[in-house]
């Protein structure tokens, strides 16, 4: 896409979704520490500044949405808490879209609070494995056997496998760090051949989570990330305008290297230059009737 078609289809989307690991910033391999890469305190401002919706996406599980506000605030981000995202938030909607009223979750309290606060019963390994809906895994780093074990009887008990993430790694200040949730889940598939099921990025689950919130339909939103195989495929699938910045995981040359269909709509160097785009502002207007699809 062409700079000026660019600018033109910026111009008319109505709601902005950041990635947040290695696009907005970089934490320590805990998710913790945050520091701003360049411009991405004034791109919040800016959205701030002229109202228009936006959310912070992280496809960690490390921490509540609340302790990631607390953290980003400390590093200068003006959020407030409805601004964060986390698989486990689209988790929470989807079980109980799904009337799932318990679950097996493999993972620390980031990935297990959203759940509960939305009215779901977290079943930890040891526990009694009777009533069992889903099995949901995150961020968890100290898994044990007995974490595979119980997932495994689960699972040929019928119930399905749910993960926050099968990315193989993410961006932080000493480079990639493993994703935990697709190794446990890799083992449970070895041992059971049960199918996974992502909640967080690339899937549209997760980007009509998001679209819902802001009252912006799916293709009316612009999706930033640093990963073409998260924030550019899930953009893509969902009619959305994708932009790729190479401050994380991804090179220019691994943008590039997509088929067209599946490529970004244009790749910057970081958050900095996108900065023109939002001081002229997004034109777009919210669909006050939450136009995102069901899930």
């Amino acid at each position: 896409m062409n700079g000026a078609a660019f600018a033109a289809r910026i111009a008319g989307a109505a709601g902005v979704v950041f990635d947040l690991d290695g696009t907005l910033a970089l934490g320590d391999a805990q998710s913790e520490g945050y520091r701003p890469l360049p411009g991405a305190l004034e791109a919040i401002a800016e959205l701030r500044r002229s109202d228009t919706p936006f959310a912070i996406f992280t496809n960690g599980t490390h921490h509540t949405p609340r302790a990631y506000v607390q953290m980003l605030r400390r590093a200068g981000f003006e959020l407030d808490e409805f601004a964060m995202l986390t698989p486990s938030v689209v988790a929470a909607e989807f079980f109980a879209r799904k009337r799932y009223r318990r679950v097996l979750v493999l993972g620390v309290q980031g990935v297990s609070q959203p759940l509960i606060d939305a009215g779901v019963s977290v079943a930890r390994p040891g526990d009694d494995e009777a009533g069992i809906d889903a099995t949901f895994v995150g961020w968890h780093p100290e898994f044990a056997l007995r974490d595979i074990e119980a997932a495994c009887r689960v699972a040929w008990a019928g119930a399905p496998l749910y993960t926050a993430s099968s990315a193989p790694f993410f961006a932080t200040r000493g480079g990639r760090t493993l994703g935990i949730s697709g190794v446990i889940c890799a083992a449970i598939r070895s041992v059971t051949r049960q199918r996974v099921t992502v909640l967080g990025k690339p899937s549209l689950v997760a980007i009509r989570v998001a679209a819902r919130r802001l009252g912006v339909a799916p293709e009316r939103l612009v999706v930033i990330g640093d990963d073409p195989h998260l924030e550019i495929a899930m953009a893509r699938a969902a009619g959305a305008c994708a932009v790729g910045v190479t401050t994380g995981l991804a090179g220019r040359d691994d943008f590039e290297a997509l088929p067209a269909e599946q490529s970004a709509h244009l790749v910057v160097d970081g958050i900095a230059d996108l900065l023109p785009h939002f001081r002229r502002g997004l034109r777009g207007e919210r669909d006050a009737h939450g136009a995102a699809p069901a899930l």
